[in-house]
Protein backbone atom coordinates (compact mmCIF):
# COMPACT_ATOMS: atom_id res chain seq x y z
CA UNK A 1 0.00 0.00 0.00
CA UNK A 2 1.29 3.38 -0.85
CA UNK A 3 0.41 6.82 -1.19
CA UNK A 4 0.87 9.06 -3.78
CA UNK A 5 0.28 12.59 -4.40
CA UNK A 6 -0.45 14.54 -7.71
CA UNK A 7 -1.31 18.01 -8.83
CA UNK A 8 -4.99 18.91 -9.05
CA UNK A 9 -6.78 19.69 -12.48
CA UNK A 10 -9.69 21.56 -13.09
CA UNK A 11 -11.35 18.17 -13.94
CA UNK A 12 -10.59 17.04 -10.58
CA UNK A 13 -13.68 19.50 -8.74
CA UNK A 14 -16.42 16.90 -9.01
CA UNK A 15 -13.75 14.42 -7.23
CA UNK A 16 -13.31 16.97 -4.97
CA UNK A 17 -16.42 17.96 -4.09
CA UNK A 18 -17.98 13.88 -3.51
CA UNK A 19 -14.54 14.30 -1.16
CA UNK A 20 -15.28 16.46 0.85
CA UNK A 21 -19.09 15.76 0.59
CA UNK A 22 -17.89 12.59 2.66
CA UNK A 23 -15.62 13.93 4.70
CA UNK A 24 -16.87 17.03 6.42
CA UNK A 25 -20.51 17.25 5.42
CA UNK A 26 -21.63 17.03 8.94
CA UNK A 27 -19.57 19.67 9.98
CA UNK A 28 -19.81 21.88 7.41
CA UNK A 29 -23.72 21.87 6.96
CA UNK A 30 -24.63 23.57 9.87
CA UNK A 31 -22.37 26.69 9.14
CA UNK A 32 -22.65 26.95 5.57
CA UNK A 33 -24.40 24.91 2.15
CA UNK A 34 -22.46 24.69 -0.76
CA UNK A 35 -23.77 23.36 -3.66
CA UNK A 36 -22.06 20.89 -6.67
CA UNK A 37 -22.71 24.35 -8.72
CA UNK A 38 -21.20 27.46 -6.53
CA UNK A 39 -18.59 24.83 -5.53
CA UNK A 40 -17.55 24.18 -9.15
CA UNK A 41 -17.71 28.17 -9.79
CA UNK A 42 -15.42 28.50 -6.84
CA UNK A 43 -13.03 25.47 -7.32
CA UNK A 44 -9.23 27.30 -7.72
CA UNK A 45 -6.98 23.71 -8.07
CA UNK A 46 -4.16 25.64 -7.78
CA UNK A 47 -3.09 24.55 -4.31
CA UNK A 48 -4.76 21.10 -4.37
CA UNK A 49 -3.21 17.78 -4.68
CA UNK A 50 -4.95 14.75 -4.81
CA UNK A 51 -4.22 11.72 -2.28
CA UNK A 52 -3.78 8.52 -4.37
CA UNK A 53 -3.83 4.99 -2.62
CA UNK A 54 -1.53 2.59 -5.01
CA UNK A 55 -2.59 -0.90 -4.10
CA UNK A 56 -0.96 -3.82 -6.54
CA UNK A 57 -1.55 -1.32 -9.47
CA UNK A 58 -4.63 -0.02 -8.53
CA UNK A 59 -4.63 4.05 -7.93
CA UNK A 60 -7.33 5.29 -6.22
CA UNK A 61 -8.49 9.17 -5.13
CA UNK A 62 -8.80 8.80 -1.20
CA UNK A 63 -8.59 12.50 -0.20
CA UNK A 64 -7.06 15.76 -1.06
CA UNK A 65 -4.90 18.01 0.28
CA UNK A 66 -4.59 22.32 -0.17
CA UNK A 67 -1.97 24.39 1.06
CA UNK A 68 -0.72 27.32 0.24
CA UNK A 69 2.85 27.90 0.70
CA UNK A 70 3.18 31.87 1.80
CA UNK A 71 7.28 33.16 2.20
CA UNK A 72 7.53 32.36 5.86
CA UNK A 73 4.39 29.96 6.31
CA UNK A 74 2.58 27.18 5.13
CA UNK A 75 -1.47 27.30 5.22
CA UNK A 76 -3.37 24.12 5.61
CA UNK A 77 -6.47 25.00 3.90
CA UNK A 78 -7.85 21.25 3.76
CA UNK A 79 -6.64 17.78 4.57
CA UNK A 80 -9.43 15.76 3.73
CA UNK A 81 -9.81 11.60 3.51
CA UNK A 82 -13.02 10.40 2.55
CA UNK A 83 -14.43 8.78 5.07
CA UNK A 84 -14.17 5.19 4.16
CA UNK A 85 -10.19 5.44 4.22
CA UNK A 86 -10.71 7.88 7.57
CA UNK A 87 -8.10 6.47 10.86
CA UNK A 88 -5.89 4.66 8.67
CA UNK A 89 -2.89 6.72 9.38
CA UNK A 90 -3.65 8.46 5.95
CA UNK A 91 -3.98 12.39 7.52
CA UNK A 92 -1.31 11.60 10.08
CA UNK A 93 1.30 10.30 7.56
CA UNK A 94 0.14 13.67 5.05
CA UNK A 95 0.59 15.84 8.13
CA UNK A 96 3.84 14.21 9.16
CA UNK A 97 5.24 15.30 5.37
CA UNK A 98 3.94 18.93 5.64
CA UNK A 99 5.31 19.52 9.25
CA UNK A 100 8.96 17.99 7.17
CA UNK A 101 9.01 20.07 4.54
CA UNK A 102 8.01 23.60 6.76
CA UNK A 103 10.95 22.67 9.17
CA UNK A 104 13.62 21.86 5.97
CA UNK A 105 12.58 25.27 4.84
CA UNK A 106 11.95 27.02 8.29
CA UNK A 107 8.65 27.73 7.83
CA UNK A 108 5.71 28.13 10.18
CA UNK A 109 2.19 25.93 9.59
CA UNK A 110 -1.11 27.81 10.42
CA UNK A 111 -4.82 26.22 9.39
CA UNK A 112 -8.08 26.76 10.62
CA UNK A 113 -10.73 23.94 12.30
CA UNK A 114 -14.26 24.47 13.05
CA UNK A 115 -15.24 24.35 16.31
CA UNK A 116 -17.90 21.97 15.72
CA UNK A 117 -15.06 19.60 14.65
CA UNK A 118 -13.73 17.86 18.24
CA UNK A 119 -11.50 14.81 15.98
CA UNK A 120 -9.93 17.33 14.21
CA UNK A 121 -8.66 19.89 16.50
CA UNK A 122 -7.48 17.00 18.34
CA UNK A 123 -5.49 15.36 15.41
CA UNK A 124 -4.00 18.61 14.73
CA UNK A 125 -3.31 19.00 18.62
CA UNK A 126 -1.81 15.57 19.03
CA UNK A 127 0.05 16.61 16.05
CA UNK A 128 1.91 19.74 17.58
CA UNK A 129 -0.60 22.80 17.11
CA UNK A 130 -1.86 25.12 19.13
CA UNK A 131 -4.92 27.52 19.11
CA UNK A 132 -3.55 30.87 18.81
CA UNK A 133 -6.98 32.61 18.51
CA UNK A 134 -10.89 31.86 17.67
CA UNK A 135 -13.60 32.89 15.91
CA UNK A 136 -17.06 32.45 16.89
CA UNK A 137 -16.88 29.49 14.08
CA UNK A 138 -13.28 28.39 14.13
CA UNK A 139 -10.01 28.01 16.41
CA UNK A 140 -6.95 29.16 14.44
CA UNK A 141 -3.98 26.79 15.29
CA UNK A 142 0.14 27.21 14.63
CA UNK A 143 2.41 24.46 14.92
CA UNK A 144 4.68 23.98 17.53
CA UNK A 145 7.84 22.18 17.23
CA UNK A 146 7.86 21.98 21.11
CA UNK A 147 4.92 21.05 21.98
CA UNK A 148 4.97 18.75 19.09
CA UNK A 149 8.25 17.12 21.25
CA UNK A 150 6.68 17.45 24.59
CA UNK A 151 3.45 15.29 23.72
CA UNK A 152 5.38 12.56 21.96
Amino acid sequence: MKISLRKATKSDADLTFKIEQFSIKEYADSLYFTGKRAYHNEFNHTNIQIVELNEMQNIQAIGYLEIEEKSYSFEIINILIHKDFQNQGFGKFLLNEIIHEAQSKSKSIELQVLKNNPRAKRFYENAGFQVYFETEFEFKMKFSHANRIFRN
